[in-house]
């Protein structure tokens, strides 16, 4: 029986369980928590501030004495995790964040610690100094305000951050002092502080040259130097990450950068590191692993993961990359403008490879320096193409960057009537909305209807063009016939392909024109050997034969050798039209020179037909050889005699005079629209010739039409202005940019404040909407029939990127990876 087990009773399992428990729980209590061993400095400066301003007598009664506190701290999100200076006490009773009231704070070396971290700094703005009132004597002080700074013996202001004011104890204490002090002085005791507001300033000033408080602001800084502990080596390992991943993103941004600056496709078939069908994107970045060591790393570490993983390589964050570097520009473009305050809208629409209808916007502006530039901002789809639905489209793009459409001075679209209307048209909608908004038409459109309309006025002025392009589609339809013509003019000197034309770039038909008066006899007899050649189809000999009877004349040499030297100079001049640095007065001069020499050419039709005569070698036009009709007469007819030409006279009065009087007249009429706009400012490039009197006059009419932008000061700052433009020189007074230019450079922009914003409201009208022209071309680039299914937003962000990449190259991209970062909230970050 004595060995039988004694089974306990109830009363004594509960006993000893109780025990136990004890036991378990006072070990549990003597054991420090883990995360009192690793203590990390806050990255977010926000939660410090939000709890900071938490009431003190709540703060203190936070404790983290319990697991299950701490267990939901460490359920927190990442931006939770941040602050982990929450955790920087123990399990005893020291509050999670120090109070902002310095006589509140319970220094021992935790508290030292996170004040080292993050040090506090005077701000007399939440002070409320009215409530600083102290009995001094006899009267009652207040709290002076300026001795929160300290004025040096020259003059120089310097705030007093050191000095910290304590709302409890209404006193004020150095924040130095208070952690490092070993006597205990009024500026360091918690118990008193300093009182004494009478002699203030006195009292502050000796405390801030004693030795002591020297010493206090040493042991600080030596302390914020030392680089040993758990915590520091932790936050060293975190910044090497940090670095590691940032430098990744940096060679990531520089890749999008050189891929959208050539308007290259990013992917491929697939996203498989080592696969040759991977795509530009990532093939950049296996051709930059295989030189530099980090991406190398990184390929192998992180390539090929799948999803779920960190690697900052897929699809999903090189679009992201673009989105945001697009924003990035778009805001860059938007500080410019607000800069420069005023702007001019450049619009324009082409259909795009799918069919879907592009609106163009681009913005023209004076950047600071004085120079003229023009933005592309964004295509936006599906717009139409009625004058309220692109007026809508712009505003609403406009509003959407904070770019105020008061502040438009000036537009410029082509001569299409939904656009160039002046009672419905979009630019009488956006003089609505801002009445100084100048409509320009597009010189250079406008010169290449001068010329269409030009070759459309006779029929031999139509029928040139319409057999040059017949001549191109013949030869270039078959590869033998092209190569009939490549050894027929292989012979001729200085010959060149014959060209296609060009249906938009009207001017661009001087080189078809040049191309044919070089090649002349060698398309005849490449025409020629074809259409005797019995082993082609009977159709391509007889069309090969006809167009040798058509272009073997007198007439086709004749137009050759016209259209040639015209179109040489629509062609330059069109091309200087089209420059960012040209204001309306240099359109003006062209449209002059250009009617100018187009008279000239008048009055030289001898000297072209005799050229005529020696490239087709012919004496006679092709009509002369035919039999003249004679008019039946009827017996009530008036006896009257037409006049009849014949010969040259005829060529000369119904097809060479008819087109040269066109072309002059059309200029002359297209050249109105741009010297009503030069009128207004015209005075400023020929003020030295103009009598004060007339100068003031001028100016006052200037004023009137910008009475918003000009102060009637102006009359007075162009008469002193008369004087200083003697001593410019005769480039800088040639046209109205160069002379604001030359104001801008010289700084006298600061005494001439008027005439700087008279010349900055001209140049910064458009002369041509040549940009929007551009952008179709990036467009076409961009979205080919390749890549049809690129999202529009997308499209734009890559055809902004492109066109303005020297804006996205010279960007500092430091701040933006930080945003990025941010903005995917990583870990690995």
């Amino acid at each position: 029986m004595s060995g039988k087990r004694i089974k306990l009773s109830g009363a004594e399992y509960r006993k000893r369980a109780e025990e136990k428990n004890k036991k378990v729980k006072l070990i549990i209590s003597q054991t420090p928590k883990i995360q009192s061993l690793f203590k990390k400095k806050p990255d977010s400066d926000e939660l410090i501030e939000k709890s900071l301003r938490t009431d003190d007598e709540t703060l203190k009664s936070l404790k983290l004495n319990s697991d299950e506190q701490v267990e939901k701290l460490l359920k927190t999100d990442d931006d939770t995790l941040k602050s982990d200076i929450k955790l920087i006490c123990k399990t005893t009773n020291v509050p999670i964040c120090p109070s902002q009231d310095p006589a509140l704070w319970e220094i021992n070396s935790d508290m030292i610690d996170y004040f080292i971290r993050n040090p506090v700094v005077s701000n007399p703005k939440i002070i409320n100094f009215d409530n600083t009132i102290r009995k001094c004597g006899e009267f009652n002080r207040k709290l002076p305000r300026d001795i929160f700074k300290r004025k040096l013996l020259n003059g120089e202001i310097k705030d007093r951050q050191w000095l910290l004011y304590s709302t409890s104890k209404n006193a004020l204490f150095c924040f130095y002092c208070l952690l490092f002090s070993n006597k205990k002085t009024q500026f360091s005791s918690t118990d008193s502080g300093f009182t004494d507001w009478k002699k203030c300033f006195e009292k502050v000033e000796q405390h801030e040259k004693n030795l002591m408080h020297n010493e206090s602001i040493r042991i600080w800084f030596s302390r914020r130097k030392i680089t040993t502990g758990i915590d520091v080596e932790l936050k060293i390992e975190l910044e090497k990450r940090e670095l590691y991943w940032r430098s990744i993103i940096h060679r990531l941004i520089e890749t999008v950068i050189f891929l959208s600056g050539r308007g290259l496709a990013f992917r491929g078939n697939n996203e498989t590191l080592g696969s040759k069908n991977n795509g530009n994107y990532l093939g950049c970045l296996e051709l930059i692993a295989k030189f530099d060591p980090l991406m190398s790393k990184q390929l192998d570490e992180y390539g090929n993961k799948g999803r779920g993983n960190v690697s900052y390589l897929s699809h999903t964050i090189c679009d992201e990359l673009i989105t945001l570097m697009n924003k990035s520009v778009l805001c860059n473009i938007v500080n410019e403008v607000t800069a420069a305050k005023y702007f001019s809208l450049i619009v324009d629409s082409t259909p795009d490879i799918t069919k879907l209808d592009q609106l163009t916007i681009a913005i023209r502006y004076v950047n600071l320096d004085g120079t003229a530039v023009e933005r592309f901002l964004c295509f936006i789809p599906s717009v139409g193409h009625k004058s309220k639905e692109m007026e809508v489209a712009i505003l609403t793009k406009l509003t959407e960057l904070n770019i105020n459409i008061n502040y438009c001075r000036g537009q410029s679209y082509d001569n299409a009537r939904n656009m160039s209307g002046m009672y419905n048209g979009l630019q009488a909608r956006i003089k609505e909305k801002s009445k100084n908004a100048i409509f320009s038409p597009c010189s250079a459109h406008s010169l290449n209807l001068v010329g269409c309309h030009a070759a459309d006025v006779t029929k031999e002025g139509y029928n040139f063009f319409s057999l040059a392009q017949n001549i191109y589609v013949f030869f270039s339809a078959s590869t033998w016939r092209w190569e009939q013509l490549l050894i027929s003019l292989k012979n001729i000197p200085n010959s060149m392909f014959i060209k296609n034309l060009c249906p938009t770039r009207w001017s661009s038909r001087f080189s078809v024109c040049k191309s044919l008066k070089i090649g002349f006899k060698g398309v005849l007899n490449s025409l020629k050997s074809i259409a005797l050649n019995l082993d082609q189809k009977a159709a391509i000999r007889h069309e090969a034969e006809s167009m040798y009877k058509k272009i073997d004349t007198l007439e086709f040499s004749f137009m050759i050798v016209l259209w040639t030297p015209i179109l040489e100079r629509f062609d330059a001049t069109s091309k200087n039209l089209q420059s960012v640095n040209i204001d309306l007065s240099c359109v003006v001069k062209l449209y002059e020179s250009l009617e100018m020499y187009v008279q000239d050419i008048r009055n030289r039709f001898d000297n072209l037909l005799v050229e005529a005569k020696q490239i087709s070698g012919h004496e006679i036009f092709s009509f002369e050889e035919k039999r003249n009709k004679r008019k039946k007469c009827f017996h009530d007819d008036l006896d009257v005699q037409d006049t009849i030409f014949h010969g040259q006279e005829k060529f000369k009065n119904e097809t060479f005079l008819p087109i040269c009087d066109t072309i002059i007249l059309c200029l002359n009429e297209r050249k109105m629209a741009y010297i009503e706009i030069n009128k207004i400012f015209g005075f400023f490039l020929n003020m030295e010739e103009i009598d004060n009197e007339i100068l003031r006059e001028k100016s006052k009419q200037l004023v009137a039409i910008y009475s918003e932008d000009l102060e009637p000061d102006l009359e007075n700052e162009i008469i002193q202005f008369k004087t200083i433009v003697k001593h410019f020189s005769a480039e800088e007074k040639s046209s109205m940019h160069s002379l604001l230019e030359a104001l801008t450079t010289s700084k006298l922009n600061d005494s001439f404040p008027n005439v700087e914003i008279a010349l900055k409201l001209l140049v910064s009208i458009p002369c041509s909407n040549a940009s929007g022209e551009r952008s179709f071309s990036v467009l076409k680039r961009v979205k080919n029939y390749q890549r049809t299914s690129l999202s529009d937003e997308k499209m734009s962000s890559l055809a902004l990127m492109n066109i303005e990449n020297c804006v996205l190259q010279s960007m500092d991209w430091n701040d933006f990876v930080k945003k990025f970062a941010a903005q995917k909230a990583r870990k690995k970050l």
